[in-house]
């Protein structure tokens, strides 16, 4: 079985498209779970409306408000599935593609070595990929270098084992509602690989009020999961860009000057960079 997995606040115009791109595929042994992250306008009645219609699986949890990656790590306790493909709310499935999700599925989940698949995007109503394709049209290879040694770029549909994702929870941060996905997936990559597929299986539409379009003001309200994430990050690739961003989110949490530098793995750089990561803090909060 397959899960597919949508988090959602206050998405209730949204969510319909998404249900229709479910209805219009050519296999059914999937369920959709919904975890609702408190939303306050209609999904609740929503989502009870598409329950009634009885034509797909519906799992719903609405839960109190605490951010996507609190809401994924309940998920991944509750889901059914073997197989787990999370989409968010304002994007939609193309017709027929989960049939194809679990043919390669089932080529890759007696290989301990591989957590799970990577599809690519297209644009919202297009043809148009976004960002690049994968090297090749089918090749095994981690996360990490598919990003960092072949330098893919854009958005592209990871589906992981449910197993897998249960032992790389996303970390909670106190009074912190976000982590960014990259964290768990580049751990994910020291233990396995995944298998990547020049397939479109996803369309994603940009929104002004969305996550990628608000990814900067996102990061700055919770600081920490942040710094956790370009600390970590350091060891794949150690660029001072990626040192002077650890430092800048430091000064959004407000740990002291002492507890950046000695907290990152290359204490000389982190101290090197704090005055042009000062810089670019005060510019930002000038704009």
């Amino acid at each position: 079985m397959i899960t597919v997995f949508t988090p959602t606040y206050n998405r209730e115009k949204e969510l319909n498209r998404l249900y229709n791109s479910l209805l219009n595929q050519n296999y059914d042994d999937f369920e959709w779970l919904v975890v609702d992250d408190g939303s306050t306008d209609n999904t609740e009645e929503l989502i009870k409306k598409f329950k009634e219609e009885n034509k797909i699986q519906i799992n719903y949890y609405k839960v109190e408000n605490g951010g996507k990656s609190k809401a994924f790590n309940y998920a991944v306790e509750k889901a059914k599935g073997e197989c787990f493909f999370c989409i968010d709310s304002d994007d939609y499935l193309i017709d027929n593609i989960l049939l194809k999700v679990n043919e390669l599925f089932n080529t890759i989940k007696n290989n301990e070595s591989i957590a799970g698949l990577g599809f690519l995007v297209k644009k919202h109503g297009t043809d148009e990929i976004v960002g690049t394709n994968f090297p090749k049209e089918k090749m095994i290879d981690t996360y990490t270098n598919i990003y960092h040694k072949y330098k893919v770029q854009g958005d592209k549909q990871l589906i992981f084992k449910t197993n897998i994702l249960k032992e790389f929870p996303f970390p909670i941060i106190n009074k912190e509602k976000f982590v960014p996905e990259a964290l768990v997936f580049n751990r994910i990559s020291k233990k396995y690989d995944m298998l990547f597929i020049n397939i479109p299986s996803t369309y994603k539409e940009y929104m002004d009020n969305g996550y990628s379009a608000n990814y900067f003001n996102l990061v700055k309200k919770n600081p920490n999961g942040n710094m956790l994430y370009l600390k970590e990050l350091y060891e794949i690739e150690p660029t001072l860009y990626n040192v002077a961003a650890y430092d800048l989110f430091g000064i959004y949490s407000k740990t002291k000057f002492k507890d950046i530098v000695k907290n990152h793995p290359s204490k000389i750089k982190a101290f090197l960079m704090y005055i042009p990561a000062c810089i670019k803090y005060i510019q930002k909060e000038r704009k």
